[in-house]
């Protein structure tokens, strides 16, 4: 499968390898590589150059390095989670501010839903209902936990909506790192949100992008002096 590398740094042609054969398909999500010592002999080098190589691709997403007797490097089906660590780590350092992402993600999700309004069918409103329905029991449940979750999951659908699997990659992560900071702001939904979602779906379903996006840059907009009348410093969200 792979070709004895010769090269300084060595670490780097072994994960420049892998990344090859998942982009022509050889290698595909949730496939195991071979073990260490195996690869080692594949790539011709050391099984420390091969375990650095690993540990690059765990860190950028790409690989899950499990443990135990059935472990093993496996690649991963992304899901944009380490799009969402790295805007989390820029914050930290204070090179992203919640303003910055606050306007992508209204700018994002004009595009997004314009595309929606145009693309969506049936089933992914049959999807936006159900999770509205859903929504609006775990508000009146109190069950926050359960609410965060269906509120990246309504992003998501809309998303999908599109027919673009590359928008789905990239309001994932900037929805947990929102999520993260309402959390630590001590915001809970309420039913207003429903009918903000209702309202939004309507809107979707008459295919008038223009009102929808409208209404969602309201929402965002609020939103986002919510948590900034809370989170003043703009700090990092927490990780957890």
């Amino acid at each position: 499968m792979f070709k004895p590398v010769k090269n300084i740094r060595t670490f780097e042609a072994i994960s420049d390898q892998i990344r090859r054969q998942i982009e022509s398909g050889t290698l595909q999500p949730g496939d195991k590589l071979p073990a260490e010592r195996e690869l080692a002999l594949q790539f011709g080098v050391s099984r420390n150059a091969v375990r650095e190589a690993l540990r690059i691709l765990e860190s950028a997403g790409v690989l899950e390095l499990q443990k135990g007797a059935s472990g093993g490097a496996f690649i991963l089906d992304g899901d944009g989670s380490n799009i969402s660590q790295s805007i989390s780590d820029m914050m930290a350092l204070k090179r992203i501010s919640l303003q910055h992402l606050t306007e992508a993600r209204v700018e994002l999700m004009n595009v997004i839903l314009k595309l929606a309004c145009a693309h969506a069918d049936e089933s992914d409103f049959a999807l936006l209902e159900k999770n509205i329905e859903k929504s609006r029991v775990a508000i009146e449940a109190k069950d926050r936990d359960a609410q965060m979750e269906l509120n990246a999951e309504f992003y998501s659908i809309i998303a999908q909506a599109t027919k673009n699997p590359i928008y789905t990659l990239l309001v994932a992560p900037i929805s947990e790192v929102v999520r993260r900071f309402v959390k630590d702001a001590g915001i809970r939904a309420t039913i207003e949100v429903i009918e903000t979602r209702e309202e939004l779906l309507r809107l979707m379903r008459a295919r008038e992008a223009d009102a929808a996006i409208a209404l969602l840059t309201e929402y965002l907009e609020t939103t986002h002096e919510v948590i900034l009348r809370r989170s003043p410093a703009e700090t990092a969200p927490d990780r957890g």
